[in-house]
């Protein structure tokens, strides 16, 4: 059996996850160790990495970003942030940028139908329906971001659950653009956790 304020923040969760469901459409993923406790979790703390690289001024921006991010959400689940010594669990994130390029068969209304009665097409042998030859090709180039954040338990360091995203990166014209895409993305991956098949 559960304490009140645990089952308050566990319903508070809840309507989260089904806000945020509701809201957008970024798809994401989970995965977990079916072991771990996840009631527990009453703390957090940054995992340090060791041999951190400095970043250029507009990665440190976006860096600061996420974790105001992360941390805006565990506080929202009633996980404080404290000393590393003194943490339920640790908190990292990962973020990928691949640039992508998709090509597309569109035909043309035209250049299928033409003009009454559809000139611009025909019958192949085998085939008991039109085929249009003359289709246009649409390459288009984007970004996609991927978005992992794991929590690890401090012990042993392992990892026990993760969550990850992948969208499309649309064009942010400024910090507020650029603020809200990520506020977004971590919404929607922190939506998961705790895990409700765990709880």
């Amino acid at each position: 059996m559960h304490d009140l304020p645990t089952v308050i923040r566990r319903c508070g969760i809840a309507v989260i996850a089904v806000v945020v469901a509701a809201c957008t459409a970024v798809p994401v993923s989970q995965d977990y160790a079916l072991d771990y406790d996840f009631a527990n979790v009453e703390s957090y703390a940054w995992l340090t990495p060791g041999n951190e690289q400095r970043e250029p001024a507009y990665d440190a921006l976006m860096h600061e970003r996420y974790r105001d991010a992360i941390e805006a959400q565990m506080a929202l689940r009633g996980v404080k942030k404290v000393a590393v010594d003194s943490a339920s669990v640790l908190v990292s994130y990962h973020v990928g940028t691949v640039e992508k390029t998709r090509v597309e068969s569109v035909g043309n209304w035209y250049s299928h139908f033409g003009y009454y009665p559809c000139y611009h097409c025909y019958h192949r042998p085998g085939f008991g329906y039109a085929h249009f030859y003359d289709d246009d090709l649409w390459v288009r180039e984007y970004t996609q971001d991927n978005v992992v954040i794991d929590i690890i338990e401090p012990e042993n360091r392992r990892l026990v659950w993760r969550g990850s995203a992948s969208r499309v990166k649309p064009t942010l014209k400024d910090p507020v653009e650029r603020r809200a895409y990520i506020d977004e993305t971590v919404a929607t991956i922190l939506a998961q956790f705790p895990p409700v098949s765990a709880q």
